[in-house]
């Protein structure tokens, strides 16, 4: 694999990002553009004159065309400026930058456990298939796959809040204030985001696993004498890694999706208290900033999870 092939693949990725978070961002402003509602209106409220609405239009930019407004919101939108929330009345970036300790905290924390818990378990489970072991280790991953998260947060709260008394919902601290409360208050949430995960990735990786058992290599890695242990970790689990890099990028963007869900039954100050607010208000400009924050972390999931695919098989710059 010649550095210019490596550079062309990457040009072509970084082109294809662009490309999709333009078509995002088109999409994204114009769905919150057709829909019927005056934003200077519901900034106003009912009893506005229809001159004070106009001016407030016309502060707004929304007596302009449509194209002249999505290319200023485009700007603002790769700037940070992604317009003030007419029920808060302060910068969408702002909100959403005071939310994400909240939703990226609970995140990153389900990641680390189906991490940390997906991979030693596929381990154990395909060192000897349709044993008990693998038998007990699948029913659980049917089982946890079959719950939705919000069921799951339901059975949480009740097993650690109202039997065992030792979790308080909507206990939340800010990190600034105190980091250990901060983990403590995300940490039952995140775990009911991540068990479903956990039995998806689990499935996957105990497939895979298997799978590169089953190739030549392995026989001649045992026949030069090597443990099993070392066979697992220097040669099945790194040619594993593109089969994993894909699956563990589409877990990354439905933890996304399952921590707004969560973060109602928690009761906690995230993205997806901030989102419900903005749908029951038709705050439109908070509205279409998360939807387009959402988007663009996914699809920057999706082209690192390329990057790091092809750095771990050459063969797919090649395709």
């Amino acid at each position: 694999m010649t550095g210019r092939q490596t550079a062309l693949y990457v040009f072509r990725k970084v082109f294809e990002l662009i490309a999709t978070l333009l078509l995002v961002s088109l999409f994204t402003f114009l769905a919150f553009s057709v829909i019927p509602g005056d934003t200077a209106r519901i900034m106003l409220g009912a009893n506005a004159t229809e001159e004070q609405v106009e001016a407030l239009r016309t502060d707004l930019g929304l007596d302009k065309p449509l194209a002249v407004r999505y290319i200023t919101w485009l700007g603002g939108a790769f700037t940070g400026d992604l317009g003030n929330s007419t029920q808060f009345r302060t910068g969408v970036a702002g909100l959403i930058a005071s939310r994400l300790p909240v939703t990226l905290g609970m995140s990153i924390l389900a990641f680390i456990m189906i991490v940390a818990i997906s991979y030693p378990l596929a381990i154990l489970s395909s060192r000897r298939p349709g044993k008990l072991a693998d038998q007990i280790c699948s029913v659980l991953g049917h089982v946890l796959f079959a719950i939705p998260p919000f069921v799951l947060s339901l059975l949480l709260i009740l097993i650690f809040g109202s039997i065992l008394k030792n979790f308080t919902i909507g206990n939340y601290v800010a990190p600034n204030v105190d980091f250990g409360i901060y983990l403590q208050s995300l940490l039952l949430p995140a775990f009911a985001i991540a068990l479903p995960k956990i039995a998806m990735t689990f499935k996957f990786l105990r497939s895979s696993i298997i799978e590169q058992k089953a190739s030549d290599y392995v026989a001649t890695a045992k026949s030069h004498g090597l443990s099993d242990i070392k066979i697992m970790f220097r040669h099945i689990l790194p040619n594993s890694n593109v089969s994993s890099i894909t699956i563990i990028s589409l877990v990354l963007s439905d933890i996304l999706g399952g921590s707004l869900i969560v973060e109602q039954v928690f009761n906690l100050p995230g993205l997806g208290r901030l989102l419900l607010s903005a749908i029951s208000q038709r705050d439109f400009p908070l509205l279409s900033g998360i939807v387009f924050y959402l988007a663009l972390v996914t699809v920057l999931l999706y082209f690192a999870a390329d990057i790091f695919s092809s750095l771990s098989d050459p063969r797919i710059r090649l395709s």
